[in-house]
């Protein structure tokens, strides 16, 4: 069978060349974990794969976010490959080619034209550290004699300096400790797998005399249970005439098994079948050289072996020295450090890079939820404040009806501003509890309270530099009110609990629902609170006051859902849009999106018909709140009240005609006997009540606790 081989092209990077097994299948992607690394943004963390089934090479994508392209094509399906196809993820270009046979296993960077040194480099491509899993490049299977070890190493004395002395270790062999801490300052600076192979290999054959050296490693998932024929060859260097005899698999399973070093000096006249080293396609050979002596060192690191080390001699009169073995073993150990410091910094380089995207996108789609829809007079206006109050630091107060888009506005101003690249923090003062509140907004210390088990940042910190969005501010307590304008004139602020001034850079960009000008006379919100944030206001008009948006928005949220669910809606019919027009949307846009949904859901045309949207007979917030008394039963005690704004209810006497009994008093003591009375009839059935009246579950709740209602 031909040999398949990868050539990847990528900017800013090395040709690479990786040689495809087809046992296995070859991944391709951002992830370390691929066989075949691609250091480009655009693709994915497992992006493609390639494998062969049935004598003949595929390629399959892997649902990657940007697809990959074969050919002109970007693949739907698996797609075979031909000697010559190119394949591209992203900016890099992968060339697929069938060889013939090759006569060496290992494989050869495609940019080194020229050796460095006397010696032929061979050095792998980059995936697992730096493994190409492909490769094909294994142990041999040639015979190994544990009684022909000379010497076992497990630990080494090298840099052991004794106590009370500077005295660098010198062995008869010349070695001392500067060796290696010369080696180990290279190391440090090599950015690659490629470089660091090429030093500790060069340096190895330098100080020990070796003829060949070579570097095998396990993958990198692989903790504790492994097999030998997962070892990978990953560089080696030898004399330009010879070819690298592959350590077998035997003596490569007794290193690493025992975590041990191995020494290995046969003599002239040693058999070849107790070396260990003699490739069985070399030991048949006529014209093999035979290995006179060998050494094996386990590449460790912490509680983990790595891979190892060999060195061999084929040269008479050559023997490795116990020196030699133990500095071997301490350079193995250097390198088992080094090898996780550069795995974890590609982990982290790919982590950071996917988390960047990740952010990116993100922020994409916020932005485009920023979309200001409308064509009325009164959304243009709204964007026209929106670009001139986006800049700046300045309090913004955003004003308008449940579910006119009030969080929308913030965000739009958010992301038009030079804060967008910022944390954009949102909380809603109506969802959290009063005593809660203030943790939320400051954050708490350790032990503040029951509960508070650890350290918690409050909204104002996590949005520091950025915008903070405080909906239904009017709910805030009196107490809390205080502080939070304290925060706002620029003052610093303490967690709950703790004693630490903190300050932060942040906008505040408030939004209620409520009447804050009578709040402020009835006492409920601070006057001085209520000026701070009303910096700047933006206004939201209700959609019942600007007709031509209804059908604009109602298609802008058909396209959305269509693409969503994937129906085949084409529009409205006409007395669907008329009956969008005529409603008086109570609940906004945000009831409009949600009929819009579901009449999505459950039609069943190409046009969306009028029994397809199903609205409420709920009034609007703009309306009278006094309800159709007709929806209710008779009670002889029920009173429908007239405020004077010029007298008071106990001044006022009361009116009496034959229908009807009039009893004059505040709007407020209105609210008050007219919600008591709902809930009642109801038998207080929360959710009923709020039905009927028209208002939210939690805002009745809010003013059955402001008016100390009970049920009796």
């Amino acid at each position: 069978m031909q040999r398949a081989i990868l050539t990847v092209n990528a900017e800013r990077q090395k040709t690479r060349e990786y040689s495809l097994s087809s046992a296995s299948e070859t991944t391709l992607g951002r992830s370390s974990k691929c066989t075949v690394f691609l250091e480009d943004e655009r693709a994915s963390r497992k992006h493609a794969a390639i494998y062969f089934q049935q004598g003949k090479w595929y390629v399959r994508d892997l649902k990657s976010r940007n697809g990959t392209i074969h050919g002109n094509q970007i693949l739907k399906d698996d797609a075979p490959l031909e000697d010559g196809d190119r394949i591209w993820i992203g900016h890099c270009e992968i060339r697929f080619q069938l060889t013939d046979a090759v006569s060496d296993n290992s494989q050869t960077d495609a940019n080194d034209t020229e050796s460095d040194s006397p010696r032929d480099q061979v050095l792998g491509g980059t995936g697992m550290f730096g493994i190409s899993e492909a490769d094909g490049v294994v142990p041999s299977r040639s015979p190994f004699d544990p009684q022909a070890v000379t010497e076992w190493r497990t630990q080494t004395s090298f840099l052991n300096v004794g106590k009370g002395t500077t005295a660098l270790r010198m062995t008869q062999a010349g070695y001392d400790s500067s060796h290696l801490c010369q080696l180990a300052f290279r190391l440090g600076k090599s950015a690659s797998l490629n470089d660091t192979a090429q030093t500790v290999l060069e340096g190895l054959l330098q100080a020990t005399g070796a003829d060949v050296a070579a570097l095998w490693l396990l993958p990198q998932e692989v903790k504790s249970a492994f097999r030998v024929s997962q070892l990978r060859l990953i560089a080696s260097v030898k004399p330009e005439s010879q070819k690298y005899l592959h350590i077998s698999e035997a003596l490569a399973k007794t290193v690493i098994e025992n975590r041990e070093a191995i020494l290995m000096n046969n003599g002239k006249d040693s058999s070849a079948k107790l070396t260990s080293d003699i490739n069985e396609v070399s030991a048949s050979a006529p014209n093999a050289v035979p290995v006179f002596n060998t050494l094996a060192a386990p590449i460790r690191f912490q509680d983990r072996v790595l891979g190892l080390i060999h060195l061999y001699n084929q040269l008479a009169g050559r023997i490795f020295t116990s020196e030699d073995l133990e500095y071997t073993l301490a350079v193995a150990d250097t390198l088992g450090a080094v090898l996780t410091h550069l795995t974890r910094e590609k982990e982290l380089s790919a982590h950071l890079n996917e988390t960047k995207q990740e952010n990116t996108i993100l922020r994409e789609l916020l932005s485009k939820d920023t979309e200001i829809i409308g064509v009325s007079p009164a959304m243009r206006h709204v964007g026209h404040l929106i670009e001139r109050v986006s800049e700046g630091k300045a309090t913004l107060l955003v004003r308008g009806e449940s579910g006119t888009g009030k969080e929308l506005i913030a965000r739009a101003v958010h992301f038009a501003g030079s804060r967008k690249a910022k944390p954009f923090v949102c909380l809603n003062c109506a969802a959290v509890s009063e005593s809660l509140l203030a943790s939320e907004l400051f954050g708490h210390e350790k032990g503040a309270f029951t509960g508070a088990t650890e350290r918690k940042i409050g909204k104002f910190e996590a949005a520091h530099h950025g915008t903070l969005f405080l909906d239904e501010i009017g709910e805030m307590s009196p107490a809390l009110q205080a502080k939070f304008l304290r925060v706002l004139e620029g003052h610093p602020f303490e967690r709950v609990g703790g004693n630490t001034p903190v300050t932060v850079d942040v906008r505040v960009v408030a939004a209620t629902n409520r009447d804050l000008e009578k709040e402020v006379t009835e006492g409920r919100f601070r006057h001085d609170l209520f000026f701070r944030l009303r910096v700047l206001e933006i206004v939201v008009s209700p959609l019942r006051k600007r007709k031509e948006d209804i059908m604009v928005l109602a298609y802008h949220f058909l396209e959305r859902f269509r693409n969503e669910t994937g129906r085949k809606v084409d529009g409205f019919s006409e007395s669907a849009k008329q009956l969008l027009r005529e409603y008086r949307w109570p609940g906004n846009v945000r009831e409009l999106k949600n009929v819009i949904e579901r009449a999505m859901l459950l039609g069943t045309e190409s046009l969306i018909q009028e029994s397809d949207v199903v609205l409420s007979s709920l009034r609007t917030t703009g309306d009278t709140n006094i309800s159709s008394l007709s929806s209710l039963p008779p009670r002889n005690d029920w009173n429908v009240l007239i405020s004077d704004p010029l007298q008071g209810a106990e001044e006022t006497p009361e009116y009496h005609d034959d229908t009807k009994k009039y009893t004059p008093m505040t709007l407020e003591q209105w609210e008050k006997q007219h919600i008591e009375a709902t809930l009642q009839f109801c038998e207080w059935n929360k959710s009923s009540a709020a039905r009927i009246l028209g208002i939210e579950r939690t805002t009745l709740d809010r003013k059955i606790k402001r008016y100390e209602l009970e049920k009796e």
